[in-house]
């Protein structure tokens, strides 16, 4: 499959983060790169990789590319891929992130949802972790607030999402951190309780050991995300866990569950039935793995990316 790139950035030091962000013409607010644009760690340490699934190439992001080059600043977007797929074809996220995989340049990848709110701590509490323990597929909860009021998105600050509106938080924290258990290797039941699909963070050479994202069809349109790979990743030795003090934060827009949109095997609670017997099977490699991960795979040890990669 061939793709088209937009952007392709060469850092002269390979970061240490590479943060994959998808859209499928879908996005209306693109503040989460305005949240990245704001970390505070040296913007060096850390890439932003934006996969579009069909052709489109959203202006706002051209505007802000633009604004950050006038003001003599880092773009907010490094790697752009447009995969030009077919509108008639149902996306597939699990596509987007071995194609944001195979062309991410950092030793750390991140697969974060593409309209969350961060700090200006993230991509730094990212990097302390894993140099903490790198044998680690780290997960970051969200929360979440359903007050329409935040709508068009207004930048609202942390202490409103928490409030008026929360749904699965109090005082600021997730509901339910007062469980023993931090990782699916424990509790199987956590990804019903908590957001595994909101951001998860592991090495990339772990992710290209696994096979990367599964791309069966199961995993076609809204359903699952990487919590898929999380699975594997536990059963090939990695160690999961939640972050304990940092927390991704989410507000209300129109479809974000995904409504009227295609989803595969499902418990009904948003959460795949295949991705769910992971566990269970023992089973390391993808059902449907991608030929340019797999490629990678076969010949070991990884490397990161520093050109445009085939996928």
């Amino acid at each position: 499959m061939t793709v088209r790139f937009l952007r392709k950035r060469t850092f002269s030091g390979l970061p240490d983060v590479s943060i994959i962000l998808l859209d499928w013409s879908v996005r209306e607010s693109f503040h989460t790169l305005e949240y990245l644009n704001r970390q505070r760690i040296d913007r060096s340490r850390f890439e932003v990789v934006w996969i579009e699934f069909y052709s489109r190439e959203a202006k706002e992001i051209k505007e802000m590319i633009r604004r950050n080059s006038s003001a003599g600043v880092p773009p907010p977007v490094d790697t752009w891929i447009v995969m030009d797929n077919n509108t008639s074809e149902c996306y597939h996220k699990h596509r987007m992130y071995n194609t944001g995989i195979l062309n991410s340049s950092g030793r750390i990848v991140a697969v974060m949802d593409s309209d969350a709110i961060i700090r200006p701590s993230f991509v730094e509490t990212v990097i302390k972790e894993f140099e903490r323990d790198d044998n680690l597929a780290l997960h970051f909860e969200q929360i979440r607030n359903f007050n329409k009021a935040f709508y068009p998105f207004n930048y609202p600050p942390v202490d409103e999402i928490t409030g008026d509106g929360c749904v699965n938080a109090k005082d600021g924290v997730p509901a339910g951190f007062d469980r023993t258990a931090t990782s699916l290797s424990e509790d199987r039941d956590l990804w019903h309780t908590y957001n595994y699909g909101a951001c998860l963070s592991a090495m990339r050479e772990d992710l290209i050991r696994i096979g990367g994202a599964d791309e069966h069809a199961d995993y076609l349109g809204h359903i699952c995300g990487p919590y898929e790979m999380t699975a594997r990743l536990i059963n090939s030795g990695v160690k999961d866990r939640l972050h304990l003090t940092h927390f991704l934060y989410h507000v209300w827009h129109p479809n974000q569950g995904g409504d009227n949109n295609y989803c595969g095997p499902n418990n009904g609670k948003g959460m795949s039935t295949t991705a769910m017997e992971i566990p269970k099977t023992g089973r390391i490699l993808p059902l449907q793995e991608n030929s340019g991960i797999k490629t990678l795979r076969l010949k070991g040890p990884v490397r990161p990316a520093r050109g445009a990669v085939p996928c």
